[in-house]
């Protein structure tokens, strides 16, 4: 559910640019353009909000946040040393 939660979020604050846009466009055809992309938006929306009873709702708290770990050490990236390859050979039946 989380993922679903991620996805709606993405989905409202595309929608709210995109109607923004649509009332800053320039000509008719730009906004006819914002306004059916909002139009889809909002239809993902309604899509992402369908209760599905396979669904299980979670708390959004409930998403791990990702620590940092201060024991490691930040290095500059170095190359690595690769060893040397034998070199393969194929041997003519003559």
């Amino acid at each position: 559910m989380n993922a679903i939660h991620t996805e709606m979020l993405y989905f409202q604050r595309r929608l709210n640019a995109t109607r923004a846009m649509a009332d800053a466009a320039a000509g008719p055809c730009a906004r006819v353009a914002h306004e059916t992309l909002a139009r889809l938006y909002g239809e993902t929306l309604v899509a992402l909000a369908a209760t599905l009873p396979c669904l299980m709702a979670e708390p959004v708290a409930a998403i791990p946040r990702r620590a940092l770990r201060v024991e490691r050490g930040v290095t500059p990236p170095t190359l690595r040393q690769m060893p040397a390859r034998s070199r393969l050979t194929l041997k003519l039946a003559c």
